[in-house]
């Protein structure tokens, strides 16, 4: 699903309305929501993705949710080349998310830009037509005040400022959010965002409850992406020298 070259129509109030939707809480989330399944992206809480929508279902799905609560659920498909997944092709774990802006196009696709809210289980579908519905628990954080809980913080904080340095492709508001966010949980999920992974590294972090254990899963992946940036730097480097003593 790529993003797309347009604006969007906000769907959450008038014209006139700040940028930052309103919040929602927990516990005003229905028993179940519709479930839209996503071949080439894992969505995490905070994280706002533009997403194609192309399937009738699908399609449908949206138009549901635009006139309803504008709540529905995005889950990875276990094969990315499935047009209308059913629940035995989708992971257990998703995540609950608002619509905020939807554009639909002459050629009967939809664009969509939804924010990511919490981390959710699937437990039970409730629906297969006209498209999927499941009952779902809130699989919030497992955190652990302790000092290891710190120190895998601080370094996987370090890290991800090495990481910023080398990566020009990384927004300044990441930047500033790296340096601002002292949740754990909060932070993991920041970088598991913007860093380069994996779909199956991804989906594997968003169904790790324990913060502890998903800033330990992380570290690696950083040290990996630093040490890929850290060759690349290297080589243009010596690219551009190379091409310097030629001229």
């Amino acid at each position: 699903m790529n993003s797309p070259d347009t604006e969007f129509i906000s769907i959450l109030g008038s014209t006139d309305a700040p940028e930052t939707p309103p919040r929602i809480s927990s516990r005003t989330l229905p028993e179940s929501l519709p479930i839209l399944g996503l071949s080439d992206i894992v969505v995490f809480p905070t994280m706002v993705a533009p997403l194609l929508v192309e399937t009738a279902p699908s399609i449908k799905l949206i138009d549901d949710v635009v006139a309803g609560d504008r709540l529905l659920a995005v889950v990875l498909q276990r094969k990315p080349e499935l047009e209308n997944p059913m629940p035995e092709d989708l992971f257990g774990v998703g995540c609950a998310a608002r619509l905020l802006k939807m554009l639909k196009f002459p050629d009967n696709t939809v664009r969509v830009l939804v924010e990511g809210l919490w981390r959710i289980q699937i437990k039970e579908y409730t629906a297969r037509e006209p498209y999927l519905i499941a009952k779902f628990d809130l699989l919030r954080d497992l955190k652990e005040d302790s000092v290891e809980t710190t120190a895998l913080l601080r370094n996987a904080q370090s890290q991800f400022q090495e990481v910023i340095k080398l990566s020009p492709a990384l927004s300044d508001q990441v930047k500033v959010a790296a340096l601002n966010t002292e949740d754990p949980g909060h932070f993991s999920d920041l970088v598991a965002i913007n860093l380069n992974l994996e779909l199956a590294e991804r989906q594997k972090l968003l169904e790790t409850a324990s913060v502890k254990e998903r800033l330990n899963t992380l570290l690696p992946l950083l040290n990996r992406e630093h040490e890929v940036l850290s060759l690349s730097s290297k080589i243009q480097t010596e690219v551009a020298t190379s091409i310097s003593k030629t001229q």
